[in-house]
């Protein structure tokens, strides 16, 4: 049993990368609101993005070697998935089990979840 959750960075060339923890995923919008909100002048460039969304998950496990990853594909059993996409300052979360999805802009995602 885990609690998880992904983040999938939009990429203009049409890869997405997937951010992935297998124990937070109740934090995964406050954790990814708080990377945003640190990360504001890097908003549309994904490979920085990406990088301060993963640096705000694993902050306080940085040398451990299990419950995060990075990856190309979703997974398949993924509870949330929050997907952010820095050109058009959006983020998409799906509750994947209840089929529910809800569109912000950066800023009603930040001010919503941010800590």
């Amino acid at each position: 049993m885990g609690d998880r959750a992904q983040v999938k960075i939009v990429e203009e060339s049409g890869h997405p990368v997937y951010l992935y923890t297998h124990w937070y995923g109740h934090k995964i919008k406050e954790i990814t609101a708080n990377a945003l909100s640190r990360g504001a002048g890097r908003w549309n460039d994904s490979e920085y993005l990406a990088r301060i969304i993963f640096s705000e998950m694993i902050r306080d496990d940085i040398d451990g070697t299990t419950g995060y990853g990075i990856s190309t594909v979703q997974h398949g059993d993924t509870e949330i998935l929050v997907t952010v996409d820095g050109n058009r300052e959006e983020v998409f979360v799906e509750h994947l089990y209840e089929n529910k999805i809800v569109r912000y802009s950066f800023e009603e995602f930040i001010n919503a979840f941010g800590g």
